[in-house]
């Protein structure tokens, strides 16, 4: 029975187990998260990396991007919409 469930839905599960296992190993070596977190080293490399990530975006990734959006969305979204619209509407409109 148990073998019927395909393995990759249990993702989610093992992400939590390992998440908490990660902080009860760092608990016990004595580490604290939230003064790593709210350190001013923690905060300016935050920031540091935050500021590369948005200029990649803005220099690289987001014309490129935004043109694969809305060709995805003209193509697939839109026209997927149109079909479950018509089929709501041709449902609505026929008797039993």
């Amino acid at each position: 029975m148990l073998s019927d469930f395909p393995q990759k839905n249990r993702g989610l599960v093992r992400t939590v187990v390992l998440i908490v296992i990660a902080l009860l190993i760092l608990s016990y070596f004595g580490f604290n998260l939230r003064a790593i977190a709210t350190s001013p080293t923690s905060k300016a490399n935050f920031a540091f990396a935050t500021e590369i990530i948005n200029a990649v975006w803005n220099t690289y990734l987001q014309e490129p991007i935004m043109y694969l959006w809305s060709a995805f969305k003209k193509l697939i979204w839109d026209q997927s919409l149109q079909i479950l619209e018509d089929g709501a509407q041709e449902n609505a409109t026929s008797t039993r």
